[in-house]
């Protein structure tokens, strides 16, 4: 990696696997930038993060919240992590995907091509739960590969923001992720696999209760049909980011 990479990482009541990626998180170097944001969780991730993040830790890491609590409102996280970010490259994930400390030296020692964008390979760790139903592997297998993730990537920062960031007309419904990733896309690209070395572990709820939101609604229709309006207008690039109001805590 040519420069240091910021992990972003968007936190909604999930403490118990916030602690679990602390722990992996208090081991990397500070070469890895660390942006949590709270995206208005009704348990903050303040409490945890203070509890559970070591002193070397909190001298790279950054915790941010937005003020308002709006279901699904990940794709203002993702923009305000991308906007807060100071490196050239960023890691998206999401809160249940861990990046091992053992990936890290592989991935800072990674040469990107900057017209392109990047996949994580994923290892499931966990039996399937209700979110992992598409698996191409056993419900009730502990470990295994299975599919890269969508929403989980490697990007320089400036191609994420000339692909116009997430539209935050999807805040408050499931879905819009693929919007995004296919104007992101348009812009540079499909994405490229990283190597086997730099991998994700996706934790299920077998491991980590919470490690995937379950007290909001699931229904991916609504946001089908912002999808489906957007297509229609050729993708129009959001022109306005962070719409809701938000703070750094620490």
């Amino acid at each position: 990696m040519p420069s240091p990479v910021t992990l972003i990482l968007p936190f909604y009541a999930q403490p118990l696997m916030l602690q679990r990626q602390l722990a992996e998180l208090n081991h990397y170097p500070p070469a890895v930038q660390v942006i949590i944001v709270d995206d208005g969780s009704p348990e903050p991730a303040e409490r945890v993060v203070r509890k559970y993040a070591s002193a070397a830790l909190l001298e790279h890491l950054r915790l941010f919240r937005i003020t308002v609590d709006v279901a699904w409102n990940r794709e203002m996280a993702r923009n305000l992590g991308a906007q807060e970010a100071q490196t050239e490259w960023i890691v998206q994930v999401d809160l249940d995907h861990v990046l091992s400390v053992g990936c890290v030296p592989d991935l800072l020692a990674l040469q990107p091509a900057p017209q392109h964008w990047y996949r994580f390979p994923r290892w499931r760790r966990g039996r399937a739960d209700a979110t992992r139903q598409k698996d191409m592997l056993a419900r009730e297998c502990d470990f295994g590969a299975i599919h890269p993730h969508v929403d989980s990537y490697l990007v320089r920062r400036d191609t994420y923001w000339t692909a116009g960031g997430y539209s935050e007309d999807f805040s408050g419904v499931l879905g819009g992720g693929g919007e995004f990733l296919a104007r992101l896309a348009r812009t540079a690209g499909p994405p490229l696999l990283l190597p086997s070395g730099i991998h994700l572990h996706v934790v299920t709820r077998s491991v980590a209760e919470d490690s995937s939101i379950t007290g909001l609604s699931r229904d991916t229709a609504p946001g089908k049909a912002i999808w489906r309006e957007k297509q229609a207008r050729g993708l129009p690039r959001p022109t306005a980011w962070c719409l809701k109001p938000w703070e750094r805590v620490l």
